[in-house]
């Protein structure tokens, strides 16, 4: 593998951490007495996905899932999640990660991201994002086609979207729960 010039990646935020945990309840409470965070989607069922964060521009910074981890080793990280700035970004990176011929990479959109799935060589698995102009309530995933231009995916993502539970655009999201996660 040749030497890749970083001046040619864009930049990418640290964005979420999501754990795998044993008793979801316990830790829910922990991380919302404790350290302040507020609760800001739930999945639906007992013992669903929870989304936490302490900051009104962040839908989640950690989110707790009650599943069993996929790796073969025992971890409590499911994924560490990078933001960056646009679709053209995340294309780059994307391309990038297609160069390597030992690399599977996964095209999904959660409705209020674009994102592309893969894992480093020890296994541990990443996320690289970029947000859309909506919100839906979470957990939302779908398969995407990083090739498609930047029109056709916002319409096929929108498409997907606009009827499902929650959907508005993420500056309402955004306004309706401002108060909550302004401490």
């Amino acid at each position: 593998m040749s030497a890749v010039d970083i001046k040619s990646f864009s930049n990418m935020l640290l964005s979420h951490v999501e754990l795998y945990v044993k008793d979801i309840t316990s830790m829910e409470k922990f991380y919302t007495e404790h350290l302040g965070f507020v609760v800001t989607d739930r999945g639906l069922g007992e013992n669903a996905m929870v989304f936490l964060s302490r900051s009104p521009k962040e839908h989640h910074q950690i989110v707790l899932n009650p599943r069993q981890s996929h790796r073969s080793i025992d971890s409590p990280i499911d994924h560490i999640s990078f933001r960056v700035e646009s679709i053209p970004a995340l294309r780059g990176f994307y391309s990038a990660l297609n160069q390597a011929t030992d690399i599977s990479i996964q095209t999904v959109s959660h409705g209020s991201a674009w994102s592309i799935y893969f894992r480093d060589p020890e296994g541990n698995r990443f996320e690289l994002f970029t947000d859309t102009p909506w919100y839906v309530n979470q957990p939302c995933k779908f398969e995407i086609n990083l090739e498609q231009t930047d029109e056709a995916l916002m319409k096929f993502t929108l498409d997907k979207i606009e009827n499902m539970a929650g959907f508005s655009f993420v500056e309402e999201w955004h306004t309706a729960h401002k108060m909550s996660l302004e401490h």
